[in-house]
């Protein structure tokens, strides 16, 4: 039984409205935010996520991971909160944009699209998930029931916590992982213990495309023995034979589903053809994790009897008007935000950055999408190199972004990538003392692995190059005093 019921009030601030999902370790409320005036969807996750302290860590990662993200194809991550029962039990509760349409999995019960559609929509994911792997997010459970389908196109729902709602697999446990998925989308190497990896997503979206083609899975998975039984047996995927369909899509297609993730092309190829030759990516921010004070325990109260109902019934588009903003204030401010940026120890205060920044290379979004004096008058010539990076979080998002361009040209091997982006994000982290120190073994990694043959030299070049654009900021804004 739902411990949720509507009018009740989460956090002092997000009042239910109507349940629209339910699952089997989760449901999802449509909402009112008070103090924001817009509509919410709330996901409950079942109170047995939160038994455990380390897991209820892990969903708590998952989310603020998700949150970094805003991409048109991606559903927002707005807020986490835990509400405390009257058994005294937790509910971990994310708030998420409401999206209005209805999912793949539902337009699928009525057969196949038709192949341009098709295509279209596994575009359009896979632009979602390209922007989600340069930030080290991986989905995990990437399928047409988490896909939905809106009047402004997909949008890929619930990135970093779709799996703590899913079934397990029969490896969960063994490994202190969250090993859960969709058997039917479910890449071979998660059955073998280690990191999530993007060529999974990969896999799942080339799954998901199959069916979206043909209306049928591309290997008959159903339950977690089909998938150990299709690895043992190496059953191999049937033709794509869809009338009309281009060869090269249908190959592309199929070697998304190849069981050596090596071979599988990225997202962000995917998206580029897919999309027509589009770019993979619209203009995507990323947003920082901003320290959040420590609160009581939220509790689940009674919304008083006169409660005013947000009028909106349409959900709204955040990501677009933050994206168009943050153009502006790139272009009209970052000369000022670089002379402004904190000292060193503030990487270590727990404020949020200065600036965001973009994955992009620093240019404002072209004046074609926005209209107005806003973008008519902050425009700037585009420059033809990204700034320095002057913050330990700026150096950790460059590093994340070299190293992605350079996995997708199979310059540096995965292990190493992987390695190198860890680190980086650990830079921030301790004391500003033992800064210096981490810094110099992160160039002495880099440097090992371009002696070692494991990063190409022009890749090692430009993670030189950051490391020392950031070491020179440093000085010069210790010399500004």
């Amino acid at each position: 039984m739902s411990p949720f019921t509507p009018t009740l009030r989460l956090h002092d601030r997000y009042v239910l409205r109507e349940r629209i999902g339910l699952g089997g370790m989760s449901e999802v409320w449509r909402a009112d935010d008070e103090v924001l005036h817009r509509p919410v969807a709330v996901k409950a996750l079942a109170t047995q996520l939160a038994a455990d302290p380390q897991l209820r860590a892990t969903i708590q990662r998952e989310a603020r991971a998700a949150a970094r993200l805003t991409h048109p194809n991606v559903t927002q991550v707005y807020d986490y909160g835990e509400a405390t029962l009257p058994d005294g039990s937790l509910v971990p509760y994310l708030v998420m944009e409401l999206v209005e349409g209805r999912t793949l999995a539902d337009r699928l019960t009525t057969g196949p699209l038709a192949w341009p559609e098709a295509v279209r929509v596994a575009g359009q994911v896979a632009a979602a998930l390209a922007a989600a792997h340069r930030i080290g997010v991986v989905h995990r459970d990437v399928k047409p029931g988490n896909v939905m389908l809106t009047e402004t196109g997909a949008k890929v729902l619930d990135f970093g916590i779709a799996t703590l709602a899913g079934p397990r697999h029969p490896l969960a446990g063994q490994t202190g992982e969250l090993m859960m998925g969709t058997p039917a989308y479910f890449a071979p190497e998660r059955m073998t213990p280690g990191p999530a990896n993007p060529a999974s997503d990969v896999y799942a979206l080339g799954a998901l495309l199959y069916r979206t083609l043909t209306g049928r899975a591309p290997l008959p998975v159903q339950t977690w023995e089909d998938v150990l039984d299709v690895q043992a047996r190496r059953t191999p995927v049937p033709p794509l034979r869809v009338s009309g369909l281009p060869a090269d899509i249908a190959e592309l297609t199929l070697a998304c589903l190849s069981p050596d993730p090596a071979r599988r092309p990225t997202a962000a190829r995917l998206a580029t053809r897919f999309g027509s030759g589009q770019p993979a990516d619209p203009p995507t921010a990323i947003l920082p994790t901003l320290a959040r004070p420590e609160h009581p325990p939220t509790l689940i109260e009674r919304a008083p009897a006169a409660v005013r109902p947000v009028p909106a019934a349409v959900p709204q588009r955040p990501a677009a008007r933050s994206n168009r903003l943050l153009g502006v204030l790139v272009a009209a401010g970052v000369a000022l935000l670089l002379g402004l940026v904190g000292m060193l120890a503030l990487d270590d205060s727990g404020n949020p950055p200065a600036a965001q920044r973009t994955t992009e290379a620093p240019v404002p979004e072209s004046t074609a999408e926005s209209s107005g004096p806003a973008s008519a008058t902050a425009e700037p010539s585009a420059p033809t190199t990204a700034p320095a990076p002057v913050t330990l979080r700026q150096l950790a998002a460059a590093f994340a972004d070299v190293l992605a361009e350079a996995e997708s040209r199979g310059e540096i091997d995965r292990d190493t990538a992987s390695d190198l982006r860890e680190k980086a994000a650990e830079l921030d982290r301790g004391k500003p003392k033992d800064r210096a120190k981490r810094l110099a073994e992160l160039r002495e990694r880099v440097a090992d692995a371009a002696d070692d043959g494991r990063i190409g030299t022009d890749t090692a070049a430009r993670l030189q190059d950051l490391l020392t654009a950031y070491a020179q900021s440093q000085g010069g804004r210790g010399d500004e005093g």
